[in-house]
């Protein structure tokens, strides 16, 4: 009786006690996809654009990139999860394992378990094309669509590491940054002629400016910088 007393009392613990949910796939970008050195099948989710669909008779091959790197990261998946909405330029939404990749030009790649159309894509009128190296005064009507190719992505990198390597530089040696102000009073050389700033009402009165005062576009900042340069040398003269 007392044993049959107990196992009643484990029964009911067992079916209050919360039941333990599976984690969530971790979201990752691409970058740090890439980035892992030795996968051990963890599973993850991965957002971006497609940038080639390779599909097989039992195997589908996706290249996906989201922007944090030049490089694409390789999803293999089986041919079932294949749709008519996955094709190039389409953003996708994936989930699946990150493996260990067999071919020696990259390190890992994703085993797709399930693949998400998130905006589809009509590789027709999709202004640039699969494997189409266009010229940048092409790529220069698209604004939004430039960042994603090769070459203006590799320039934007480019000047983000030089920009921050100078900014370093200065910093190190106890420079100060200044903005210098876009809109100002000071009418510097002759540009109140042609830039300044007024109301957006249809009847202007003479009389009236923006900022109580007549305002411009500035077109230089020499003469800010020269006041604070100035103070900079007043400052360390006094200490």
């Amino acid at each position: 009786m007392l044993g049959a007393r107990c196992l009643l009392r484990a029964l009911r613990s067992c079916s209050s006690a919360p039941c333990p949910r599976p984690k969530p796939p971790a979201r990752l970008s691409v970058r740090d996809a890439l980035r892992v050195q030795s996968p051990s099948g963890e599973r993850v989710t991965v957002q971006g654009w497609v940038r080639s669909v390779r599909s097989q008779k039992e195997v589908l091959f996706l290249h996906v990139n989201d922007g944090s790197s030049l490089e694409s990261l390789q999803i293999v998946a089986d041919s079932n999860l294949e749709s008519r909405e996955l094709d190039f330029g389409c953003s996708v939404e994936i989930q699946g394992q990150l493996v260990k990749s067999p071919y020696k030009r990259q390190n890992v790649e994703l085993k797709a378990e399930k693949i998400e159309v998130v905006g589809t894509c009509d590789p027709k009128d999709f202004p640039l094309k699969y494997k189409d190296r266009p010229p940048l005064e092409y790529l220069r009507q698209f604004p939004h669509l430039r960042c994603r190719t090769n070459a203006l992505g590799s320039i934007l990198r480019v000047r983000s590491e030089a920009t921050a390597a100078i900014h370093s530089f200065f910093k190190d040696n106890g420079f100060v940054h200044i903005h210098t102000p876009i809109i100002t009073s000071n009418d510097c050389e002759g540009a109140g002629e042609l830039f300044q700033v007024e109301p957006s009402s249809k009847i202007k009165v003479p009389e009236e400016n923006f900022f109580d005062v007549p305002a411009f576009l500035t077109v230089s900042g020499q003469l800010h910088l020269e006041v604070m340069s100035g103070y900079r040398i007043f400052f360390s003269l006094l200490f």
